[in-house]
């Protein structure tokens, strides 16, 4: 009946355009990341794909009538998030940036911080127990990372989107070991957005996490065919075993929900696209 019930709400309630409050698109820039989240007020970029997507993202905001970027977030430091930030950076009027508190040798990386310094925007650190007010009944809680480690992926900020009685959780390429201190330090039983993890890898995703954050939907950023078969079977498998409705850009592109804080739901039946 859960999944029953949320097909209803996605595919159904396209007669709410009128009072969309805040959209989170999942951009289809291949094997990587990049998720634009729209407030009333407010634009917030987590991830900017690899350097083949700069254009693609950076496209993709003009086309949402995307001038400012309010807030932008590196998850973390791989190029496949952080590689396309230095044009976003470059063409857009961007306020805030956050990134782990870490450094990396590497052109992409190289890029982003060139890219910062050259529009004087100093670059915050966030970790486990910060916590950002977007405006009223939205507010962005920060999960981890606890410490920095050698290990990019293990260095993921993860953000939990909290909006009015919806929450969203982004999960960057978190591995097993962050999943276990996340679901050990916070209450997270009633998850309703997951973006998963690590493109569906099967290092992420595990069912213990699955089962304590209980997520309603999950969506999957990954490149058509990509070599490293993302996402795994056993991700989807888990996924599958506890009802969680899925969506992967790999198969539909360009995803986007919205939500009014009670509910959460898209304007196109994605899931016809693969049947």
């Amino acid at each position: 009946m859960k999944k029953l019930s949320i097909l209803i709400i996605i595919v159904f309630l396209v007669g709410c355009q009128k009072n969309d409050n805040l959209s989170v698109h999942i951009i289809d820039v291949g094997q990587g990341d990049s998720i634009l989240i729209k407030t009333l007020t407010k634009n917030i970029l987590i991830d900017g794909g690899d350097e083949k997507s700069d254009k693609i993202v950076s496209n993709y905001l003009k086309k949402n009538k995307v001038k400012n970027i309010d807030i932008l977030i590196a998850s973390h430091l791989d190029s496949d998030h952080i590689g396309g930030l230095d044009n976003i950076i470059d063409k857009f009027n961007v306020s805030n940036v956050y990134a782990p508190n870490q450094k990396l040798d590497t052109l992409s990386y190289a890029n982003f911080i060139n890219s910062c310094n050259n529009k004087n925007i100093k670059i915050n650190f966030l970790k486990k127990d910060d916590f950002l007010e977007i405006e009223d009944n939205i507010n962005l809680q920060i999960l981890s990372p606890s410490f920095i480690s050698d290990d990019n992926n293990k260095n993921s900020i993860v953000c939990k989107l909290n909006f009015k009685n919806k929450s969203f959780l982004f999960t960057g390429d978190i591995e097993k070991e962050n999943e276990i201190d996340i679901i050990n330090s916070f209450d997270l039983d009633d998850i309703d957005f997951l973006k998963v993890a690590h493109h569906g890898s099967s290092s992420s995703s595990h069912e213990n996490f699955i089962l304590n954050t209980s997520p309603d939907i999950a969506v999957i950023s990954c490149g058509y065919k990509n070599k490293y078969n993302h996402p795994h079977k056993s991700t989807l498998d888990t996924l599958n075993k506890h009802n969680v409705l899925t969506y992967r850009t790999d198969l539909m592109g360009d995803i986007v929900f919205y939500s009014d804080g009670d509910k959460i739901y898209t304007k196109k039946d994605y899931q016809k696209a693969v049947e």
